[in-house]
């Protein structure tokens, strides 16, 4: 009897272990998932998370995708305000799905966010795109209040919920299907100047002009004498001015009185424009 006892006591014990590691996989089954990076960006009046994962897909995944199961990878964050008065105040928890499938027609990898959908040819870029979260806005400026410390907490899983039923059954035993990461805790303080408008941005800085050494320089040129001006001249005479006034000399009688038709008569006579060649007879 005390044997029997024993046994069954044994079977008891083995059973109780089995169905535990069942029930609750262990640590190195669920941990695929690290966080490399998390921060808040306050933009445009509200608050965003950026966050970075990495994790390769284990090879039963990846074969269910190939045969056209969807996988969905949620992206979930908290925010707590430790109280000591009374439970913590949680403002903020909230969750992002990410859809990843494959076309067997056209051999792309199709992720889906919201209302946007991607295509890629590679599992390696769509993986890279899920990985990194940029521009999810989580919550409100109203939210929250400034100068206050909150922590937050973010982490990716994958959702099994989503998957169909005989699949559901399938990854509760199978290590690799337990895709999912640890809570990532950080705190963040709420900035004080959020009303502050944003710095200007940094003047772009030209190169400074080389300065030429006095040495190099041309020699100065002498100073240019100035001009005088020109003595004003007197109208030009006619041409038979220079001829009348020996002719009005010659004869003692005054050039100016002489009427212009005589002083011509008598400089210019007939005989003097007309003069006969000598070739003529």
């Amino acid at each position: 009897m005390p044997v029997i006892s024993r046994a069954l006591r044994w079977w008891l014990v083995a059973f109780c272990l089995l169905l535990a590691l069942l029930c609750h996989p262990g640590r190195g089954d669920a941990q695929l998932i690290e966080t490399t990076e998390n921060r808040i960006e306050y933009q445009d009046g509200g608050f965003d998370l950026a966050a970075s994962f990495d994790f390769d897909l284990p090879p039963a995944l990846e074969d269910a995708l190939h045969k056209g199961i969807s996988l969905y990878f949620v992206v979930e964050f908290q925010l707590t305000r430790p109280r000591w008065y009374w439970f913590d105040d949680k403002p903020v928890n909230t969750a992002r799905s990410v859809r990843l499938s494959y076309q067997p027609l056209t051999r792309q990898y199709r992720v889906s966010t919201g209302g946007l959908q991607l295509p890629f040819t590679r599992l390696k870029s769509a993986l890279q795109f899920i990985q990194h979260v940029r521009g999810w806005r989580v919550f409100e400026r109203n939210t929250v209040r400034p100068g206050e410390t909150y922590q937050a907490q973010v982490r990716m899983r994958l959702d099994l919920s989503q998957l169909p039923k005989p699949f559901q059954i399938n990854a509760v035993n199978t290590r690799e299907w337990n895709l999912s990461s640890d809570w990532r805790h950080f705190n963040y303080t709420v900035p004080t100047n959020l009303d502050a408008p944003p710095a200007p941005p940094a003047p772009v800085s030209l190169p400074a002009t080389p300065v030429v050494p006095p040495a190099s320089l041309p020699p100065a040129l002498p100073p240019v004498p100035p001009v005088p001006p020109a003595a004003p001249t007197s109208p030009a005479a006619p041409a038979s001015a220079p001829s009348s006034a020996p002719a009005a000399s010659s004869g003692g009688s005054d050039a100016r009185g002489t009427p212009f038709a005589q002083t011509v008569s008598t400089v210019l006579s007939p005989s003097q424009l007309v003069q006969p060649s000598a070739s003529q007879p």
